[in-house]
Parts: C-alpha cells; structure tokens; sequence
C-alpha cells in the first residue's frame, strides 16, 4: 500500500520556524519584563494601582499575542489548512496597521493618555513627532515587511495546495 503525500514547502517550515522564534522571543521578553515590573514596584511604592493594572493587562495582551502565533506554527508545520486561514487573517492584522504608522498615517496613543481611557483615541489620526517613541514604534516597518513576506507566502498557490493535498489515493488502494 503506497500513500502519496505532499511534502511540506520550504518556505512553510521557515515561515513556523521564524513565528516560533519570534513568539518565543515576545513570551520571554514580557515575562521578564512584568518580573522587572514586578521589582521596581517592590523597591518603589511611588507606583499607584492604575499603573499596576496597566501593565498586568498589557502583559497578559502581550502574552496572548505571543501564543497565537506559536499555535498557528505548529498548525502550519503539520499543514493545517486552519492554521494558513488564520495565519492570513493574523498578518493582514498585523500588516496593515505597521504599513499606516511607518508611513506617520496614524499615530498610536501616548503611554500618558492609556490611562484616560474615553480620549485614548482621540488623537490617533494626528501626528505627534514631540514624544518619544517607543521600541514597537521603531519595528513597525520591520513587522510590515515581514507580514508582507509572509502573506506572500501563505497566498502562493502553489504553497495552497500543499496544504489541501495531504493524502492522495493511488490506485493500488482502489
């Protein structure tokens, strides 16, 4: 009995290697982060509970947005057609946003306007060049190029198709 399978493209295995990577890299980096977070606060009590709330919930945001990317590789290592349907639908997410911000279209809110909440984005059309900017800030045209490359993939017909062609029947089975 001889099954016909598709092999896994190239490109697919580096597209799940480089999000494992990359997801890894985030969990990690939060983790530590919130830890640091977590030793200034106890050396510092100048903190008040607005700012401890804040960056739990931005460490938990960032937490979930390092595992969905670390679940969608494995799906698109084993060549789950779910996986490539929201991996499309994640770096569209991704992309379009960067795109806006690296070209100054939009302007995501300041650190001291989260906490007001109603005006957060207020100003989110308008462009302010006298903050600071952050590191996420300085990445926005790498992740755009990056979801680019990788929406450029997962749209390959060519790479599609591995994807709906796992098994084949040969006639030896009929």
């Amino acid at each position: 009995m001889k099954h016909k399978t598709s092999k896994r493209p190239i490109a697919i295995t580096m597209l799940a290697t480089t999000m494992i990577g990359s997801s890894l890299l985030l969990i990690c980096d939060r983790l530590f982060n919130f830890y640091i977070y977590r030793l200034i606060e106890a050396s510092s009590p100048l903190l008040d509970s607005n700012s401890t709330n804040l960056q739990v919930v931005s460490g938990i945001a960032f937490l979930g947005f390092g595992f969905v990317p670390l679940l969608l590789a494995i799906g698109l290592f084993y060549l789950k057609s779910w996986a490539r349907f929201l991996s499309i639908f994640l770096f569209s997410a991704v992309m379009f946003p960067s795109i806006a911000a690296s070209l100054h279209w939009v302007s995501p809110p300041s650190a001291t306007k989260l906490l007001a909440i109603p005006t957060v984005f207020d100003d989110a059309l308008s462009v302010n060049v006298d903050e600071p900017v952050s590191r996420l800030m300085l990445l926005n045209p790498y992740i755009a190029i990056g979801s680019a490359i990788a929406l450029a993939i997962l749209l390959t017909p060519s790479i599609g198709k591995a994807f709906r062609h796992r098994h084949i029947p040969t006639h030896e089975e009929d």
